[in-house]
């Protein structure tokens, strides 16, 4: 069916396609019907290989600011009889221009005659002797000084019939001429007058020498007009085509008017083969604007240049981007060597050759590169090349780095950490702490090889991610920090430890914002603290949380923090979990507010031991918690029983070791008030948790899914937990697909399966708080925390998508995939989480998802060249689109 809107053209409605040109004035031509420019024209950087003729009233002035007093003169030579009234005019044409022979026509000089003397005749007897009458006067010859100048033969034949001592020759400036004595003034001595030689010792301009580079050298010396002419003789021999030889001339032209003072370029592009110079000299003009002298590039560095790839495209990349580098000051030997690294690399995209540098470096640095990279068997060349120049001393610290005994993985790692700091953005910033980084390399670097194989790589690893914290710390600390950090970083890659756990931002919080006396004293912690700590860090969700509830402890209440660690690990990491829970602002903005009750703000070690007992028991009280007073020391308190002094001592000091994990309680307590202060449904629906947490840490901005989650909490307090089912935006996607079946796609399968012999049942998820958990089940980036927490939420609204859990007998959830209905009906199929699934649970996952298709009786969207989804957003704000399934 047609269109009911008029449709334009396409090509009525496409925008013009706008050049850029850029012009440069070649020369300044006489001919007879007047004066003409050439340019040359660069278009959207392509030097143009024709040169371009345009009348000088056209000109740009631009070009040249003189064009129109320029053609006022020579329209005062056109129709002349006082040779002296326009000699000023005929010589400042002469010198801002040089004749086109190709144009001249052949003008015959002025013959200057004798007039007659009048005849007598029968009417005048006497000739007009004696009476009034006079004879006219002879007419004065009209000179066309134009055409003259237009054409060196009749200007020199001028020249040889001119007094010169009535009217002398002028020099560009108006002012008289000295010639060589007895040197015949002509067009050629005039013009190569800095030779002081005779015209017959002159070498003969190749007319398109005149026409293209004689303006250009009209005042240059006589070592400079021979050099441009013999590299002129050279470029003309070598192309035996006229149109080759032609457009090579004419690149040449635009050179000279570009850098006049400078031959070096045109002598280089000469050692090149044919079709490379016009590469050279383009590339020369565009990045350098023709200047390039023979201390930037020597002959043997272009020719080394040249030999190192016969690719076109790759030879002008180079070149462009050494010239370029050279324009910021970067030696072209250094430019040189990552041309040679990107060839190493095996790079075949040359879109993102990464050759271009800012800062100098004048160390030899392709040979340790390439022997980091073999090492680490990456391809990390460039970067690496890069590195060098911005890090000042990097070449060195590679140097003294003992590569052959790191494992491939470690030496990765090394190569990564040297990357991180190309990430800082203030370069004074990360000059200084680059300076910190080199002071205590070496410490690290042999701490490093008293460990081999997973310990080495563990190091390495906490190096890392020690070192991706840098931008975070004070400049002045740093050292201070990597020296406490060290030791404690070598004891947890030692074998007791997992060679595969490396504590995320978990450990680095605590080593870089606990305070100083407290972080001395991280590495005499006992090992069952690090080995529970280990035990926490086992997913990397965990650990994020982990990570973001430390954070806000050491800031904001170091020293509950400290006891913790120090008297109740596992309390510790429970109430971390919960805090880091809450949204940035929100964890710190709480902290603030509780570090100012009671439990946190009282001075516990200047209370005598049992009054400290005795508030803890009020406070227990006040809370609603379990009392972690012994019960006899609590019937003492309320004088029921009598204790001995010692006995007292005994269970005060034993409350006391308790008090860490009892404020860590209380702090809970108070991170789940503050949680369900707005809906108080955690009491009435104890499954509520999870979503509650959820919430807790969506950003307040409205893409984040925040609203959607608390209307949907609130309908189920109501008794409602399916109404975002029936919602007005859901039903109306189900009626615009009405080739999806609502009750089969809300239903789904049961399909009970064995994969590596256990049995499992893939369904989908119907328990909404259960779809919540899609990212914490698996640990993804939609768990709590999680980077796209948001998107558990637009799972759970939206009507065109569902959840696939794989469950064992115990009901735990082993596997998960996000499957959709796109926008033409058909079954879109997410990746499988966890990414570590084995190959028979994706095969398991596979076979489902054929069914579901066949049940629904729609089509699976496969990922092919030029194919396209689109997954809508319904009653969410916004999903993250993971992208479809990669099988593999």
């Amino acid at each position: 069916m047609s269109s009911s809107k008029p449709v334009k053209d396409r090509a009525a409605v496409q925008p013009p396609v706008l050049q850029t040109v850029k012009s440069i004035l070649i020369s300044l031509l006489r001919q007879p019907q007047g004066i003409v420019a050439l340019l040359s024209d660069e278009v959207n950087g392509v030097v143009q290989p024709a040169l371009r003729q345009v009348e000088l009233a056209a000109l740009d002035v631009r070009l040249f600011p003189q064009a129109h007093s320029l053609l006022a003169d020579w329209f005062r030579l056109q129709a002349t009889t006082d040779l002296r009234s326009v000699w000023p005019a005929f010589w400042r044409v002469f010198w801002m221009t040089v004749p086109d022979a190709g144009n001249a026509s052949v003008v015959a000089l002025p013959q200057a005659r004798v007039p007659r003397k009048p005849v007598a005749t029968a009417a005048h007897p006497r000739a007009f002797r004696g009476t009034k009458y006079q004879p006219p006067k002879p007419a004065q010859p009209v000179l066309d000084l134009c055409h003259w100048l237009a054409d060196a033969r009749l200007l020199d034949a001028f020249f040889a019939r001119h007094d010169f001592t009535a009217l002398p020759v002028l020099d560009a400036e108006g002012q008289v001429m000295s010639l060589a004595a007895g040197l015949i003034p002509s067009s050629a001595t005039l013009y190569l007058h800095h030779w002081n030689r005779p015209a017959q010792e002159l070498p003969v301009l190749p007319e398109a020498f005149r026409r293209c580079l004689l303006w250009q050298l009209r005042a240059c010396s006589a070592d400079l007009q021979l050099a441009w002419l013999q590299i002129w003789h050279q470029y003309g021999g070598m192309h035996a085509d006229d149109i080759a030889r032609s457009q090579k001339l004419a690149v040449l032209a635009r050179l000279c008017a570009m850098n006049t003072d400078h031959t070096h370029a045109a002598e280089l592009a000469l050692l090149l083969p044919e079709n490379r110079q016009t590469i050279f000299l383009t590339v020369v003009m565009r990045e350098v604007q023709g200047s390039l002298s023979p201390q930037q590039m020597t002959a043997d560095q272009l020719m080394r240049l040249h030999d190192l790839t016969e690719d076109n495209a790759r030879f002008e990349l180079y070149l462009r981007k050494i010239l370029c580098n050279l324009s910021r000051q970067v030696n072209v030997e250094y430019s040189m060597t990552g041309c040679l690294l990107f060839e190493m690399s095996g790079a075949t995209d040359l879109r993102y050759s990464g050759l271009t540098v800012f800062h100098d470096c004048t160390e030899e640095v392709a040979d340790i590169i390439n022997l980091a990279c073999e090492r680490a068997g990456v391809r990390m060349h460039l970067s690496l090349w890069r590195s060098c120049c911005e890090l000042p001393g990097l070449a060195s610290l590679m140097r003294e780095t003992s590569w052959h005994e790191l494992t491939a993985q470690t030496a990765d790692t090394l190569i990564n950490v040297i990357g991180l700091f190309n990430w800082m953005d203030d370069d004074a910033d990360k000059s200084r702490k680059w300076r910190e980084y080199m002071m205590v390399y070496s410490s690290f670097h042999a701490l490093l090889l008293q460990h081999q194989a997973g310990p080495q790589e563990k190091l390495a690893s906490l190096w890392y991610l020690l070192t991706e914290s840098f931008g975070t710390q004070e400049t002045g600390s740093l050292k201070a920090v990597i020296e406490d950090a060290l030791p404690l970083m070598a004891m947890l890659s030692q074998e007791a430890y997992s060679c595969h756990i490396t504590y995320g931002c978990a450990l680095t919080n605590l080593i870089n914002y606990l305070p100083a006396e407290m972080r001395s004293g991280l590495r005499d912690l006992n090992g069952q603290f690090w080995s529970l700590f280990e035990r926490a860090c086992r997913r990397e969700d965990n650990t994020r949380l982990l990570a973001f509830g430390i954070f806000a402890m050491a800031e904001l209440a170091p020293a509950l923090l400290w006891q913790g660690m120090q008297l109740a690990a596992p309390r510790l990491f429970h109430t971390l979990s919960l805090l880091g829970s809450l949204h940035y602002e929100r964890r710190l903005q709480f902290m603030r507010g509780q570090i100012l009750e009671e439990y946190l703000a009282c001075d516990w070690a200047a209370l005598a031991p049992l009054a400290a007992c005795q508030k803890i028991l009020s406070l227990s009280e006040q809370y609603g918690l379990d009392s972690p007073l012994p019960r006899r020391l609590r019937l003492y308190i309320e004088s029921k029983i009598a204790l001995t002094d010692a006995q007292v001592q005994r269970h005060c000091a034993l409350t006391l070791r308790r008090l860490p994990a009892f404020r860590l309680r209380v702090l809970e307590l108070a991170i789940w008030q503050d949680m369900d202060r707005a809906l108080q449904i955690r009491g009435q629906v104890p499954s509520a948790a999870h979503a509650l947490r959820l919430l807790a840490g969506l950003d307040r901005d409205p893409r984040y899914n925040r609203k959607g989650l608390q209307s949907f909490l609130r309908e189920v307090k109501a008794g409602k937990p399916d109404s975002y089912r029936h919602h007005p935006l859901n039903l109306a996607w189900h009626a615009a697909h009405p080739l999806v079946d609502k009750d089969r796609w809300e239903a789904g399968l049961h399909k009970d399966i064995k994969v590596d012999g256990k049995s499992l049942r893939l369904t989908f998820e119907q328990d909404p708080f259960e779809i919540l958990k899609l990212g914490t089940y698996a640990g993804s980036c939609l768990s709590i925390g999680g980077f796209c927490s948001y998107s558990a939420v637009a799972c759970l609204l939206d009507a065109n998508k569902r959840v696939i859990y794989a469950r064992n007998e115990e009901g735990r959830v082993i596997a998960r995939q996000l499957v959709a209905i796109d926008e033409k009906d058909r079954l879109f199929c997410c990746e499988i989480y966890p990414s570590q699934c084995s190959p028979a649970m994706k095969a398991a996952f596979k076979s489902y998802d054929h069914e579901l298709a066949e049940m629904l009786d729609i089509e699976m969207y496969r990922e092919e060249e030029g194919s396209s989804y689109e997954v809508a957003t319904i009653l969410a704000e916004c999903w993250w689109d993971d992208g479809p399934w990669q099988e593999e």
